[in-house]
């Protein structure tokens, strides 16, 4: 059994430092991630599914049948996207004779439309106090923060091997009763140190003190986990393979991770998701399924 976790633990570590480097994933002709490269399509060539790239820039000379997003880089689109475009940190430059067939949504960026181009849906732009595009936001987090980020992400996937079923479930149902579940992590934050208070009183309670402050990071881990489990196939859409949970894991992490750079409104962001989070853990009793009454 010991060596079976000491596989699962190298397996994972080896799986992260393979998606931290540059690559592009493309199951056949549908579906493509890239990371850490710009991804280009050129005039004759057409991409089915969704496409995403994370640290690179995406230039489409050529049609994406489906959605795109980036993140921390600019969609240069000059040909034809038939779903909907979003830059996460970049822009979306709709070039001459461009066409979108969706909506075109930047977020700390600007949606740019050139005379000619054509996008079918709705515009939005969320301008944000700051520019950080591509590899160039790296220098700015810290070589210690990467670390972190690569560490949490390794423990994240774990989870996806130990227990996938009960993250899975979690994930699925995380946008169901979404203000319930933030009032019951509120609530548990706020009677944390309570708690710990009324355990100190006896000697026994002394004794459970670390096993429960443990805990409870424990679980609001495993409900981080399921949030960004959630963000990152909102944001990617439906990808297939076996490496699509963890490409999903990848792409929320990194969402949740840059959330604290952001002044203010960052950090309420990021605490909103930790209570969610909890408050999702603690109402589906960690990712087990209701019983349905016969």
């Amino acid at each position: 059994m010991k060596k079976n976790y000491f596989l699962v633990i190298v397996t994972m570590l080896m799986f992260t430092i393979f998606l931290t480097a540059a690559f592009t994933f493309r199951d056949g002709n549908s579906d493509t991630f890239t990371l850490g490269e710009d991804l280009k399509i050129g005039k004759d060539e057409t991409v089915k599914g969704a496409v995403a790239v994370l640290f690179g820039d995406a230039v489409v000379d050529g049609t994406i049948d489906g959605e795109l997003a980036v993140i921390f880089g600019d969609a240069a689109i000059s040909g034809k996207v038939n779903g909907n475009v979003a830059a996460i940190f970049g822009d979306v430059i709709a070039g001459e004779n461009s066409v979108i067939g969706g909506s075109a949504a930047a977020v700390l960026g600007q949606v740019k439309k050139s005379p000619g181009s054509v996008i079918e849906g709705e515009t939005a732009s969320i301008k944000g106090p700051f520019r950080a595009r591509g590899m160039n936001f790296i220098p700015m987090v810290g070589i210690s923060s990467l670390v972190g980020l690569i560490v949490f992400f390794g423990l994240s996937s774990l989870l996806l091997v130990l227990i996938p079923d009960r993250i899975g479930f979690m994930a699925d149902t995380a946008p169901i009763k979404i203000w319930r579940r933030l009032g019951i992590g509120i609530v548990a934050y706020i009677l944390f140190i309570p708690a710990i208070i009324a355990l100190a009183i006896t000697i026994v309670g002394l004794f459970v003190i670390p096993f429960f402050i443990a805990g409870f990071f424990l679980t609001v881990f495993v409900g981080m986990a399921s949030v960004k489990l959630t963000i990152g196939k909102r944001i990617t859409g439906r990808l297939e393979g076996n490496s699509s949970q963890y490409i999903y894991l990848l792409v929320g992490s990194i969402l949740v991770f840059v959330l604290p750079f952001i002044p203010v409104l960052g950090w309420l962001a990021y605490i909103f998701a930790s209570c969610v989070g909890l408050g999702i853990v603690l109402d589906t009793r960690f990712g087990k399924p209701r019983a349905k009454a016969i």
